[in-house]
């Protein structure tokens, strides 16, 4: 493809937020005179490197952090400058493909718009279902804007093939596929994992939150009434998050480590605990389409995953896809506590599960996600099979 592509994402490469790491390990497969990133400027100052070859990344608005609702109307009142700078970065790196990340509909929507105002060709990639998460006359407004994205869209990216199936069945003339969240480097060595401590040692990495708040509570209390056990929760977000929420006792703590260390960190306890809503704030179909970016550290860690979610959901039919993870899909706290005796005692069965993990952690390496994201908007062929 002549010209760059744009990458517009509200969390560029620098950040350490879900988003953040997204936009880093695909952005990692493309150099400067191929691709740019614009966003928004990270809260904080992270150590994260980033620099030539690698893609250009531009802050086109700065981030608030004092308030959640200033932070939102902030971004609206700056929204026309948003455009115009990307407008101005577009034509400046003649860029003929522009890629707009959702779930910030204000860098979804200045995307369209500069693709339009150009004519380079447009690529949503949704990381969670919009219209679909709200409610009253905004639901009636973003259909209609969804709509008039979708008439200008080339492609529509989704998170996970749960999101695509979705878009197939509701969305039947939009042309979609999965882009999945991905990881750089190599796999881990395929080794057994080793016999259990004592107390046995669970951990959940990412952060809790409605996504996976009520499965993480019968979990808590499945530990607690399981003789020998520490459960630890592994998270960027502060101590105080946790307290507020009553999820630490003296058995259940808390820890925090650099983005690039987690793997490492989970792969120093036993088993991996990893939660998915059954109910909360957020409509169902968004708890049945989800695919938590997180995933990926889990079937990384080299541990045996222990996943607590819901039977209709596609994270649960990914895991037993690929056989690997031991799934409790009822909310039931016996059921987890009992799931827990089990991985303890089995060596066969957490052996197993880690295999399979590695196995099924390949799709998400990132020189093949790219190849996918270079087929669809570059035109490129896809590799030889092995290659």
């Amino acid at each position: 493809m002549d010209g760059k592509i744009m990458l517009v994402t509200w969390g560029i490469p620098q950040g350490w937020q879900g988003m953040s790491v997204v936009t880093r390990n695909l952005g990692r497969q493309f150099t400067a005179d191929q691709m740019i990133i614009v966003g928004e400027e990270p809260d904080k100052v992270t150590p994260i490197e980033w620099k030539d070859p690698l893609p250009q990344v531009f802050a086109v608005a700065s981030t608030i952090t004092w308030s959640c609702r200033a932070s939102y109307w902030w971004r609206r009142l700056m929204l026309p400058v948003i455009c115009l700078r990307m407008l101005r970065l577009a034509r400046k790196h003649d860029c003929r493909a522009i890629v707009a990340i959702y779930p910030n509909s204000d860098y979804l929507v200045a995307g369209y718009l500069v693709a339009k105002w150009t004519g380079a060709k447009f690529f949503p990639y949704y990381h969670n279902l919009w219209v679909e998460n709200c409610r009253g006359l905004s639901r009636k407004f973003t259909a209609w804007l969804q709509a008039r994205i979708f008439e200008r869209s080339t492609h529509v990216f989704l998170m996970s093939e749960g999101m695509a199936r979705f878009f197939r069945r509701h969305y039947g003339g939009v042309e979609c596929s999965a882009l999945v969240h991905s990881f750089s480097g190599p796999l881990p060595a395929d080794s057994p994992p080793p016999p259990p401590q004592r107390p046995l040692q669970l951990i959940t990495c990412g952060n809790i939150n409605d996504s996976c708040l009520d499965a993480t509570r019968r979990i808590c209390q499945a530990v607690a009434q399981t003789p020998d056990v520490r459960y630890t929760f592994l998270s960027a977000r502060p101590r105080a998050y946790y307290e507020s929420m009553g999820l630490l006792t003296d058995r259940i703590g808390y820890d925090t480590v650099p983005g690039d260390q987690v793997v490492q960190r989970m792969s120093q306890a036993d088993i991996a605990i990893l939660p998915h809503g059954f109910v909360g704030n957020y409509p169902p179909v968004e708890y049945e389409t989800m695919f938590p970016t997180k995933t990926i550290e889990f079937l990384l860690s080299g541990r045996p995953i222990l996943a607590h979610s819901p039977p209709d959901c596609y994270l649960t039919h990914f895991l037993k896809e690929h056989e690997c993870a031991l799934v409790v899909d009822t909310p039931d706290v016996s059921a987890v506590a009992a799931a827990i005796e089990r991985l303890r005692g089995d060596a066969v069965l957490r052996q197993k599960l880690v295999r399979r993990a590695l196995r099924a952690a390949r799709q998400f390496s990132a020189p093949i996600v790219a190849a996918h994201f270079r087929q669809v908007v570059c035109g490129e062929s896809a590799p030889a099979a092995g290659a």
